[in-house]
C-alpha cells in the first residue's frame, strides 16, 4: 500500500489522564467481572479462539531461554468451557502465536520465529491433517507470522513482524493476503510491527494493530534489563474492497504507553483491543472497546494490570463470553457480556 497513514478525526486515546469515554453502550452483563479460569500454560499466553464445537484454543509462546528450560518450542492448549479442563493440543507448536478458526472450521496457526516454523498453517480439527498455507513471499522466508484472520470469501490476512529470535530477516515487516487459489499478496508494508488483524463483520474494513510505532521498541536479543522498552502504537482501520485490497488507512486508536496486541469483534462491529507494555516488572495493560465509528465506549482492564495479549469470544450458548489471554505469566480469563462474538460462518 502506498501513501502515509492518515489520523482520523476524533482519534481515540488511551492511558492518558484526560481521555474520556463515550457514553457506555452496554458491553458487560450486569455485575460481570473478569474471572481467572486457567493457569495451564507457562510463559506468554496468546491467540485465544473458539472452534465451532465451543472448545477454545490458545497458545503459549516460549522464547529461547524458556524453550531450553521446558524442552519445548511452544504449546497450543485446548480448553473446554463446559468442563473447565485444559489439555495440551500441540507440542511443540512451532512457536505458534495467533490462532483463527475459519468458516470451514479449520484452525489457522501463525507460527513465529526463534525455533519456530515461520509459517501460516491450516489444520483440520477433526482429522489433524495439516498443510502449509504460506511460509515465503517472492522466494523469501517470512519473518515471524504473528496473527491471522479471514473474510467471508475465505481469503486469509496475516501479519508478519519480528519480535523475538535471531533468524535472518529476508523481508520487511508487513501484512499479507492469501487468496483462495493460494496466491499471496503483500498489501501493507509501511507499518512498524503489525500485530493483531481483524476483518469487520460487514467485510468493509481491515483492522491492524501497529505495535511499537512510537517510544522505545523492545530489544528482544539484548540482556534482560534492556528487553522491556516502551511499547506504544496505533490501531489502523483500512477500507477493504470486494477484492481484498486495502486503502485509506486511518489511525483510530493511539497510545503512548501501551501497545496494541490481539483483537476481537462482536456482531455489532465493536472492536476489542488488548494492550500492554510487555513489562511484568512494571506492568501497564488495558482492554479497549471501540465502536464502528472508532470511539472508545468501554475499557475492561484485567485485574492487577495482568498483561492482556489477545481476545476471543465463545461460540453457541457461550458466544456472549469474552475470553482473554495474558502473559508473564500465562493466564486465561473470561467475562460475560451482552454482545455476541463475530465469526464468519
Amino acid at each position: 500500500m502506498d501513501g502515509k497513514i492518515a489520523v482520523a478525526a476524533g482519534l481515540a486515546c488511551v492511558f492518558l489522564s484526560g481521555c474520556a469515554l463515550m457514553q457506555p453502550q452496554g458491553i458487560l452483563a450486569e455485575g460481570a467481572k473478569w474471572e481467572e479460569i486457567s493457569r495451564a500454560g507457562r510463559v506468554f499466553g496468546e491467540g485465544v479462539v473458539a472452534a465451532k464445537d465451543g472448545r477454545l484454543y490458545m497458545t503459549d509462546i516460549m522464547p529461547t531461554a524458556a524453550v531450553k528450560e521446558n524442552n519445548t518450542g511452544g504449546t497450543i492448549w485446548r480448553y473446554d468451557p463446559a468442563s473447565g479442563r485444559a489439555e495440551k493440543y500441540m507440542e511443540p507448536s512451532g512457536m505458534a502465536n495467533g490462532l483463527h478458526v475459519d468458516r470451514n472450521g479449520d484452525l489457522l496457526i501463525a507460527q513465529g520465529s526463534d525455533t519456530g516454523g515461520r509459517a501460516i498453517l491450516r489444520r483440520n480439527l477433526t482429522t489433524g491433517a495439516t498443510q502449509v498455507v504460506a511460509n515465503a513471499y517472492q522466494g523469501r522466508r517470512l519473518n515471524s507470522p504473528n496473527d491471522v484472520t479471514s473474510d467471508a470469501q475465505g481469503r486469509l490476512y496475516f501479519t508478519d513482524a519480528r519480535y523475538i529470535g535471531m533468524d535472518p530477516m529476508e523481508l520487511p515487516n508487513a501484512v499479507y493476503r492469501v487468496d483462495r487459489d493460494g496466491r499471496i499478496t503483500r498489501i501493507i508494508a509501511d507499518l512498524f510491527r503489525p500485530n493483531g488483524v481483524e476483518v469487520s463483520p460487514d467485510g468493509r474494513r481491515l483492522y491492524v494493530a501497529n505495535n511499537g510505532s512510537r517510544g522505545l521498541p523492545i530489544n528482544p536479543n539484548g540482556p534482560p534489563k534492556d528487553r522491556f522498552g516502551v511499547i506504544a502504537g496505533d490501531v489502523i482501520a483500512y477500507d477493504l474492497d470486494a477484492n481484498g485490497a486495502v486503502s485509506n488507512g486511518k489511525a483510530i486508536l493511539r497510545s503512548e504507553t501501551v501497545g496494541p496486541d490481539g483483537m476481537a469483534l462482536d456482531t455489532d462491529g465493536n472492536l476489542y483491543v488488548a494492550m500492554h507494555n510487555g513489562n511484568p516488572k512494571e506492568p501497564k495493560s488495558d482492554i479497549v472497546v471501540l465502536n464502528p465509528a472508532g470511539q472508545v465506549i468501554e475499557r475492561l482492564p484485567l485485574p492487577n494490570n495482568a498483561l492482556s495479549t489477545n481476545l476471543g469470544f465463545g461460540r453457541g450458548a457461550d458466544s456472549g463470553t469474552l475470553y482473554a489471554t495474558s502473559a508473564l505469566p500465562w493466564r486465561l480469563w473470561r467475562i460475560k457480556t451482552v454482545r455476541r462474538g463475530h465469526y464468519f460462518e
